[in-house]
């Protein structure tokens, strides 16, 4: 009897085993027939209109390409205006842009949550101040008393403006600031409204290519500090950093594609409306580099700072720039 039992009780827990195993598979296999895929993360990237990196990785498939590795895709948004394309990611509708190295310190400067993780650092050939035809004007010290023509206070233009007069041991109170907006620069300059301009990339070429303009002063000559930052907002920063780490490397990838073939830029200042004639100008900048956010850059963010003190844009130079930088060394 006692025989009897054990083998009854075995057979009754070897059903009740596999009753359990075959109600655990049925069960296992419910979820996946009517699972919806899992979204891909998206990068999504506010581009300016002009010949940065960021830019002209609209017109190829690296940043997919890299971004794909981390099993995320790319949207470009743009192009927009620099101040637009800030908007563009404060309000949550994009992730990324483009700013200049002043910009960005005035962003830190006023508590605003940014992350920079790519420097796009170039000569400074491609900034400063030009005369306009006709002005008489062969200095900056000629420009006493006479009206340049910025786009905003405290922004790159005037950063340039400065540190010019700064470097020349110049007074730049004595000269009269005017702001004018963007489109308004070619007019400005012909016309007489002005009798100089201080600006940097197109703009700079613009007013390069207009005969009787004469160049006064680049950023090689006064050891410029400005440069493009690479940004993000830092809650994107901080949820997907291997998202950020993926631009960088496109980036990286981009800037080794332009060093070989500078074309991809000329093509982009095109796109955007360059004439021949300021392409030729174009050719002859300095074709950037894409480097990381490394002991080096954050000391010349904190350098830039003390200029913006020296030139009146802010009160106090923030401090602690490392937290605001993604250092991607480790990818070079």
């Amino acid at each position: 009897m006692k025989n009897v039992t054990r083998k009854t009780r075995g057979r009754a827990a070897f059903f009740s085993m596999l009753a359990v195993t075959t109600l655990a598979a049925c069960t296992a296999k419910k979820p996946t027939q009517g699972m919806v895929p899992q979204q891909k993360a998206v990068l999504r990237a506010a581009y300016l209109p002009t010949a940065n990196y960021l830019t002209t990785l609209t017109k190829t498939q690296i940043l997919q390409e890299e971004l794909a590795r981390e099993g995320a895709e790319a949207e470009f948004i743009g192009p927009s205006a620099p101040v637009d394309a800030i908007k563009i990611v404060t309000s949550g509708n994009a992730d990324i842009t483009t700013t200049g190295t002043g910009f960005f310190i005035n962003l830190v400067n006023q508590g605003n949550e940014w992350v920079a993780f790519a420097l796009e650092k170039y000569s400074g050939d491609s900034q400063g101040i030009v005369a306009a035809p006709n002005s008489g004007i062969e200095s900056l010290a000629d420009l006493y008393g006479k009206k340049v023509g910025i786009a905003q206070r405290g922004a790159t233009a005037d950063y340039i403006l400065s540190a010019a007069f700064s470097h020349a041991g110049l007074d730049v109170s004595r000269i009269e600031k005017v702001e004018l907006a963007q489109a308004d620069f070619a007019a400005a300059f012909v016309s007489g409204r002005i009798d100089a301009l201080a600006s940097f990339d197109q703009n700079f070429a613009n007013t390069l290519a207009v005969p009787g303009a004469k160049k006064l002063i680049d950023g090689t000559e006064y050891g410029s500090l400005n440069w493009s930052l690479h940004i993000a907002s830092r809650s994107f920063a901080e949820k997907h950093p291997e998202l950020l780490r993926a631009a960088y490397r496109a980036l990286r990838r981009e800037a080794a594609h332009a060093q070989k073939e500078p074309s991809l830029i000329m093509d982009a200042y095109r796109q955007f409306g360059a004439s021949e004639t300021q392409i030729a100008i174009l050719k002859n900048f300095n074709v950037p580099q894409i480097l990381p956010l490394d002991a080096q850059a954050v000391a010349d963010f904190a350098r830039q700072a003390d200029q913006y003190v020296k030139f009146g844009f802010i009160n106090t130079a923030p401090r602690d720039f490392s937290s605001h930088v993604l250092d991607f060394s480790n990818e070079d």
